[in-house]
Parts: C-alpha cells; sequence; structure tokens
C-alpha cells in the first residue's frame, strides 16, 4: 500500500501566517499566527522560524509545499500583452522597488487572459527553498480568480469582496468578463463601502442590479449593512474557511 501524498501550503500576509497541512483525505491541521502589527519581510521571516521552532506538526516530510502571498504588491497583466522584459514596468507605478526585489509572474490564468506580476520575497522564498528544494508559489490572487471565475455566474454582474484583515479583494466581472481585480486598504466598514461604489461606477455597473458577495472569515454586521443600504443584491459565501482552503490547498 502506498503512502498518503502529503502537502502544505503557507499563506503569507502582512498581518499573519496560516499553515495548512493535507492530504487527499482533506485538511489534517491548521496553524493560524496573528501579527499584532502590519510586518515587513524580516519579521514575517521571524515568525516563520519561530513557529517551525514551536509546531511539531510543521517538522515532517511533505510531498508538496505551496507558498502563497497575499499582499498589495502586485499588479494584473492581459497575457496578450505581456512582456516579460517589461516586468518591473507593471509594477513601478504601484510601489517602489528594492534592486533586492524578485519580480514573480504566476501562469496565465488562460480563460481570463491574465497573469499575475507581484514581489516574492526573496528572504522568504530562500528559506522555503533551503528547508525543501523546490516549492510552489503563487500570489493570492491567481487561486482566488481562478476560483470566483469557475464558480461566476456569466449571466450577471458580479462584485466579489475578499474582505482581509487590514486590505481587501475587489473582483468584478461582468457577463463572465473580467473587468477588474484589485487590493484596497480598510479600517472602517466606510472605506469598504466607498471602493466598491466607486469601482462599480467607473465599470459601469448598475447597484441595483450587481450581485455582490462578500467572502470574510467572520460576518461583520456594520460592513453588510451599509452595503446594504446602496447595493440590492448582498450576501455572505456561507463557508469563507473552506472557500479559502479550497483556493489555497492546490
Amino acid at each position: 500500500m502506498s503512502a498518503m501524498h502529503k502537502k502544505m501550503s503557507v499563506l503569507i500576509h502582512q498581518d499573519g501566517l496560516s499553515f495548512f497541512i493535507y492530504s487527499s483525505k482533506g485538511i489534517e491541521s491548521r496553524i493560524l499566527k496573528s501579527f499584532k502589527h502590519e510586518s515587513n519581510p524580516i519579521e514575517i521571516l521571524q515568525e516563520i522560524e519561530n513557529t517551525y521552532l514551536n509546531e511539531e506538526d510543521l517538522n515532517q516530510r511533505f510531498d508538496e509545499v505551496t507558498v502563497i502571498y497575499n499582499h498589495p504588491i502586485f499588479s494584473g497583466v492581459p497575457s496578450s500583452i505581456y512582456m516579460e522584459q517589461h516586468q518591473s514596468d507593471y509594477l513601478k507605478y504601484n510601489v517602489r522597488l528594492l534592486e533586492t526585489d524578485i519580480i514573480s509572474t504566476d501562469d496565465t490564468i488562460e480563460s481570463l487572459d491574465y497573469k499575475t506580476v507581484y514581489i516574492a520575497y526573496t528572504n522568504i522564498n530562500n528559506y522555503f527553498f533551503e528547508k525543501y528544494g523546490d516549492f510552489n508559489y503563487y500570489h493570492y490572487s491567481t487561486l482566488a480568480l481562478q476560483k470566483h471565475y469557475s464558480g461566476n455566474d456569466q449571466s450577471k454582474s458580479e462584485v466579489i469582496l475578499d474582505i482581509k484583515e487590514s486590505q481587501f479583494y475587489i473582483t468584478i466581472f461582468d457577463k463572465g468578463i473580467l473587468k477588474l481585480h484589485n487590493s484596497y486598504p480598510h479600517q472602517a466598514a466606510e472605506d469598504i463601502l466607498y471602493y466598491t461604489l466607486f469601482t462599480a461606477q467607473h465599470n459601469d455597473i448598475d447597484p441595483e442590479i450587481m450581485d455582490l458577495k462578500i467572502i470574510a472569515s467572520v460576518k461583520n454586521d456594520a460592513v453588510y449593512e451599509l452595503l446594504y443600504t446602496y447595493v440590492r443584491e448582498v450576501s455572505y459565501v456561507i463557508d469563507s474557511n473552506t472557500y479559502l482552503e479550497d483556493i489555497l490547498c492546490v
């Protein structure tokens, strides 16, 4: 009888870490760490090292390791016009680039003609390479967009809010066509409302007929009530934790 194929996915964001250990039988273990403040790559690596010291489950053999970066240092580029030699140009207007930054591009999402260009943290990639050799890494956007599109109702205008601790993603599909995917900061429900209505207006999406879906680990009544004041159709994804695991455990 062959041994179980065991995998681990690690979600790295500025507010924390999430480790998921899983196999064909499903999720075996979840290790979740929250930071007290938004952290830089040096601080994040220290937290990763501490977690490995303190969590026995992480110190086992994995057949496959995937690292997912969840941060706002990314840009979406139509794959039909993407040119590798211009990688830095796609990001330089969004963020100050350092010489040591690794600019990465995920494989094309063929159905959307879309590539994610982003910064992969050099020190963190080096850490996982030294520990495991080859491993997979992606930006969260690539995996999330694939999931969103697979569940998209192509007869509607659909707006998806994927709310994280200090940032959230807005994805807009209009009858199956990707109109927008971007990340925005938030501190209050009003921030989420503002960016949602602003991006909808600029993409000619009518709040009276659009289908607004919210993905969040906890249902926030203040966010829901505020959005429902201006948007006719608002719903929460029923089980956002399962939704997240479907995205991350590739």
